[in-house]
Parts: C-alpha cells; sequence; structure tokens
C-alpha cells in the first residue's frame, strides 16, 4: 500500500499581485497541468471538526474549455489566505482534499507531519505582457512532498467567473442522468447553491421550476407539478432549490452565471416549494440546507436520504425521469435539490415522476409578460387595493407562496425576490 502523503497548497491573494483576483467575488481553481479543477463537494457532505476544520472537495477532472458545476464556485472576499490541503500522491491520485478560507492575517493551524508550502506568484516569463498574472505553486515539491521537482501540475490558476460573459465566465450544468430525456426531448438537472444565478439568453437552461404540488396521474403513478419560477434573462435567488430544464446532455451548453452577493443566514427558500437542497457556504463557514422557513446547519442526519425522508432526481429502469430512493444512508452531493416526501405527505413512496410542464405558466408574472418584474408588483398590489385577498385558482401566478390565497403575503416575497 502506497503511504499517503499529506500537502498543503497555500495562497496569499493581494489585489497587487494579480490581474486575475479582481476583488471580492466567485472564482474557480484550476490545475494547469492536468487541466482540472478543484471541487469543494464530496458525496457524504461533512467536514473535519476541531480547531483544522477543512470543508471537504475533489479534483475534477474536465476539459479546460469546460467549466463545472457550482461546487467548483468559491467565493473569495479582499485580503484573504486561501489553503488548499490535499492527501495522495500526486495530481492523478489525490483521494482527499480540504479547503480552509480564513480572514488575513493567516492564523497558523497544526499541519500534518509531511507539508509542501505553496506561493500564489506572479508568471512574467510563461505570461510575458500580461500584468502580474499569478499561480499557486509549490515551492520546488511538486504535488509530492520532498520530491523536488516543479511539475506542471503543481500550477494552479484563480478564474474569476463573475464577470459576466456567456462564453468565459459562466457554470455548466450536468443533467441527473445524460442518456435519458423526456418526452419532449428535454433533460433535467436540480440546483440549489449559496449565490444567485442568472439564465442567460440563448443557454441551454430553459428554466428553473419549483414544485407545488404532486398529483396521481391516470396511470395511478405519481407526478410532480413543476412550476416554472424564471426563464432565460431571470435571476434563480440564492438558497432555492429549483429543477432546471436543459436542453443539452453537456455541461458545456447549459450555462448559468453567478451574480449577486452569497446567501446569508436571512435568505430564505421559496414557500410551498417541496423541493430541500443543500449547498456550501465556503466562505461563511458553515454547511447549509434548506427547508420551508429558513436555512439551518447541514448536519448529515437530517439530509439522509433513505426511503421515508426523501427521493432523489434519476431515471427508473425504464428510462423515465423522476424522483426515486437511493441507497439508505446515502447523502446527496451538495449544491443539489430532492423531493421532500414528508411536506408532500407521501411517506414510503418509491417514485414520483415529472409532469409535463405548462411554460405558459410563472409563478409571480402577474401581468403575463413572462417575466417577473416591478410592473407584476404594482399590478398585484392594485389588486389587493381593489379587491382585497381572495382565492388562488389553479396555476395562478398571484399566489407567489402557494397556500392557495392570494394576499398582502403573496406580495411582499414577490418584492424579496426582486429584491434578492
Amino acid at each position: 500500500m502506497k503511504k499517503t502523503t499529506i500537502l498543503l497548497l497555500a495562497a496569499f491573494v493581494a489585489l497587487i499581485m494579480s490581474a486575475q483576483y479582481v476583488g471580492p467575488g466567485f472564482y474557480r481553481v484550476h490545475n494547469v497541468g492536468s487541466d482540472s479543477y478543484i471541487c469543494i463537494r464530496g458525496t457524504h457532505f461533512e467536514k473535519k471538526t476541531g480547531p483544522d476544520a477543512f470543508w471537504p472537495c475533489a479534483l475534477m477532472q474536465k476539459d479546460s474549455a469546460q467549466v463545472n458545476d457550482p461546487g467548483s464556485i468559491i467565493f473569495i472576499p479582499d485580503t484573504i489566505h486561501v489553503g488548499l490541503y490535499a492527501q495522495g500522491v500526486d495530481t492523478h491520485s489525490l483521494t482527499t482534499l480540504w479547503l480552509d478560507i480564513l480572514p488575513a492575517p493567516v492564523m497558523q493551524h497544526g499541519l500534518p507531519t509531511y507539508v509542501a508550502y505553496t506561493q500564489y506568484i506572479p508568471d512574467p516569463v510563461n505570461h510575458p505582457g500580461v500584468p502580474f498574472p499569478c499561480y499557486f505553486r509549490d515551492c520546488g515539491f511538486g504535488m509530492t512532498a520532498g520530491s523536488g521537482t516543479n511539475k506542471p501540475e503543481s500550477h494552479w490558476w484563480i478564474e474569476p467567473v463573475n464577470e459576466g460573459s456567456i462564453d468565459t465566465s459562466y457554470l455548466g450544468i450536468r443533467p441527473a442522468d445524460v442518456h435519458f430525456c423526456d418526452a419532449d426531448g428535454y433533460y433535467w438537472a436540480s440546483l440549489c447553491c449559496d449565490f444567485p444565478v442568472l439564465i442567460p439568453d440563448g443557454s441551454g437552461v430553459e428554466g428553473a421550476y419549483t414544485v407545488r404540488e404532486i398529483e396521481m396521474g391516470e396511470d395511478q403513478n405519481y407526478y410532480a407539478v413543476p412550476s416554472k419560477l424564471c426563464g432565460q434573462g431571470e435571476v434563480i435567488p440564492a438558497a432555492t432549490p429549483v429543477l432546471l430544464k436543459c436542453a443539452s446532455p453537456y455541461m458545456s451548453g447549459n450555462k448559468l452565471i453567478p451574480v449577486g452577493a452569497i446567501a446569508n443566514r436571512k435568505t430564505m427558500p421559496i414557500a410551498s416549494d417541496l423541493l430541500l437542497g443543500n449547498y456550501f457556504s465556503v466562505f461563511q463557514n458553515h454547511c447549509s440546507f434548506t427547508d420551508t422557513t429558513a436555512m439551518k446547519d447541514y448536519i448529515p442526519e437530517q439530509a439522509t436520504l433513505a426511503t421515508e425522508k426523501g427521493l432523489a432526481l434519476g431515471v427508473d429502469e425504464k428510462g423515465r425521469i423522476g424522483f426515486f430512493p437511493q441507497q439508505p444512508g446515502s447523502y446527496m452531493a451538495a449544491n443539489t435539490a430532492w423531493l421532500n416526501l414528508d411536506a408532500a405527505d407521501l411517506k414510503g413512496v418509491n417514485a414520483v415522476y415529472i409532469a409535463e410542464v405548462a411554460d405558459d405558466f410563472i409563478v409571480g408574472d402577474v401581468d403575463g409578460s413572462g417575466k417577473i418584474d416591478i410592473t407584476d408588483v404594482t399590478l398585484l398590489i392594485n389588486m389587493l387595493l381593489e379587491s382585497g385577498n381572495s382565492s388562488a385558482g389553479p396555476n395562478d401566478p398571484r399566489d407567489v407562496n402557494g397556500d392557495g390565497l392570494v394576499d398582502i403575503t403573496d406580495l411582499t416575497m414577490l418584492i424579496n425576490w426582486l429584491l434578492s
């Protein structure tokens, strides 16, 4: 058995040192030698405890022309220390990584026996004419402590992903199953992350949907009824678990752009959404998952996907897309959403398929324009002033919180959406 090596990749990020660091915002960590990205996610969604508390990561082998899912997005504020702790023998056999982000000045943790330090330094030789481009490079050790080499795979770029370009600053969404699409030719994915994302015009992502109800079909199967939350040109709010309808099976075809700020503990998920989600908030040093009332600290046991607790997005043996049980004791990966059986009062159900989507209905689109903006708020205010509270009909866009009534609470939630 190979001896496991622990190494430390540490970097001081300063504005005067790098043109790539453009201030507080969202970044990816790209390995130059292997075209891989560090992805902050894990199948068990756990972290080490104690004074050395690091977030679980993974090294994702991806083509550099593509980008990764929300798990690879890191929010870096100004004047910060980023520590990447890796366990393994080289770049291509890393078994475990952790990420630690601390305010400067850096506090020294107790370090493992075998470590190799990394500096964040300019690279005028390989990139002449570019002012202060920088990368992570361990001090001559390569990825193996004590090897004394300067391997290309020890170089790490920090790449900004919040500059607003659909070609360069986006994250890609991989469908739950790339081999199966629905009857209309669309693939489906789930999403829940701690920052808002824009669905740009021309993206393969057609829209984001919540699940407000589950109905029994004529075939005696259960069907989740998607309600469109937003479409292209609109923003998915932070901390909101959604389904994504995608035209492409490839990440590079399903583009979303990080916008706005990371979520805080006051960020509220959408009420009456039968989806739950979990995500990393690395900078705020906590894991979170959503319920119908608030964000909560993530405790693995609370999000365990046993049959009686929830169903995950996937495909059954007949190629039908829906929500199905996971192996008992398994956990959802970070930045994903699942169906909450408790809220739907469907304990013990083993399959909930996705119903046909009615794209002409968008929650909050009061004026029917196909988008949510201030005119919807104005119209809803006028309706409430004129008619007062009223009952909501099926697929009523005014019933923003899904409680079956149209009242001031719907107006409040609609305003909060626009503000977020």
